[in-house]
């Protein structure tokens, strides 16, 4: 398998840097991946990282408003994308091979020099985005946001990216300034640049660039407190034609000796149209237009989910039929056919990870980021060792139904209720 031809080095303040060239395509990506989201909050922060993603679109000291900004980029051929995660921050800015020094240039200074003004205009937009995963009497009913506060309570794993309204309108300038302090720093950063550029060019533009950010310190999630909910099951009413169901275990994260197992089981469960998950819930039973089974993994944990949206007298079903599916998984391993299937296609995706610069960008930024593998042949490697015995195994001990999770959001009468209570709890 064709390896990317990775540069790396770390400028003096500790700034880790990874250069791709792909002279063979026509565009560039540069990125900037960044130890800051909502694991890293509290429940009085919980949400600034995400308004502080959005503030620094708002003006620079060269570009001083939101419109000259966005023109400034727009001109050189891109748009910057931005996104706050659990676990990380991301800035991604794809131009034209002509214009990425420019362009790396422009996200340094968006990183390094925000003014955080408009901050008015700010709120008004996320309190917009906020309230999309709100009900009429102001309760959460994002099923991950919901799952995920069953799975985590009084944890920042159990907290929504954009945090809560009250904290939202609280947030001033000085909390801003200090999380972009604490977290928007050399050591707590990677820079990643794949395409199609000059690689000693663009070298010398990141040190730069980014010369004089503040050296700081690489931002560790805390390790410990997280503690297993005694409640398993939660429901939240609201009005619609279908319920949405989530079912759910935790498993360890992606620095895990059991990731590359785990990544292997989500695949032969869902990975196109003829896999388990599929066939048995949409084309057999006919319970759902789409289902979809998956390893949510963080660094140091993740959640396994099952999910689908159902009319809602048929979510007992629902997750009977996911039950029977994880049991059949965990009695007996799966077939050498699907395990090569699901082999072949996954290197099939590392293989072509060299066509975009982002998906580029992203694989070895955010391994570079928290100390995975950078190598495709290494991540491959690992993978071609899975064997069906031990997707049975990592089933068996973390598909355990008497430690899963279930969350819906919809409208459910009491024996309905009642049924999926039995259900959770036998």
């Amino acid at each position: 398998m064709p390896e990317l031809p990775a540069q790396s080095f770390t400028s003096a303040g500790g700034l880790r840097v990874r250069l791709i060239p792909l002279p063979h395509l026509q565009s560039a990506t540069v990125s900037v991946f960044l130890r800051v989201g909502s694991r890293y909050e509290t429940t009085q922060t919980n949400g600034l990282s995400h308004f502080l993603e959005h503030m620094l679109y708002r003006g620079t000291e060269t570009h001083r408003a939101a419109h000259e900004l966005s023109l400034a980029i727009e001109q050189l051929g891109g748009t910057l994308d931005a996104a706050t995660h659990v676990d990380f921050t991301s800035y991604d800015l794809t131009l034209p091979a002509e214009t990425i020094a420019q362009g790396v240039g422009l996200l340094a200074e968006v990183l390094r020099q925000p003014l955080l003004t408009e901050m008015s205009i700010e709120k008004q937009i996320i309190r917009e985005e906020i309230l999309e995963d709100l009900n009429e009497d102001g309760q959460q009913i994002d099923i991950d946001n919901v799952s995920r506060r069953l799975l985590y309570p009084d944890h920042p794993l159990g907290f929504s990216i954009p945090g809560p309204l009250e904290n939202l309108e609280r947030f001033d300038t000085d909390a801003l300034r200090r999380h972009h302090a604490a977290h928007y720093t050399a050591k707590n950063a990677v820079v990643c640049v794949a395409g199609a550029f000059d690689p000693i060019e663009i070298g010398e533009v990141i040190r730069t660039s980014f010369d004089g950010m503040a050296e700081g310190a690489m931002i560790e999630p805390a390790r410990n407190g997280v503690e297993r909910s005694a409640t398993r099951f939660d429901y939240v009413h609201d009005h619609g034609s279908q319920t949405e169901t989530r079912l759910s275990f935790h498993t360890p994260g992606v620095a895990s000796p059991e990731a590359p197992t785990l990544l292997l089981l989500s695949r032969v469960l869902d990975d196109g149209l003829s896999t388990r998950v599929h066939q048995t819930i949409c084309e057999e039973r006919g319970l759902a237009y789409e289902a979809f089974a998956g390893n949510d993994s963080l660094e140091d944990c993740g959640v396994f989910d099952f999910g689908a949206s159902v009319e809602h007298s048929k979510a007992p079903r629902l997750v009977e039929t996911v039950l029977e599916l994880i049991e059949s998984l965990r009695r007996t391993p799966p077939s050498s056919d699907e395990v090569d299937k699901a082999k072949r296609r996954y290197l099939w995706d590392l293989r072509t990870v060299r066509d975009d610069p982002e998906d580029t960008v992203h694989f070895v930024g955010t391994s570079a980021l928290f100390d995975l593998p950078e190598r495709i042949d290494a991540v491959a490697n690992q993978v071609a060792k899975v064997t069906p015995d031990d997707i049975r195994d990592v089933a068996e001990r973390y598909l355990d139904p008497k430690r899963a999770y279930l969350t819906c959001v919809g409208v459910l009468d009491g024996p309905i209720l009642s049924d999926l209570r039995g259900l959770i709890e036998a």
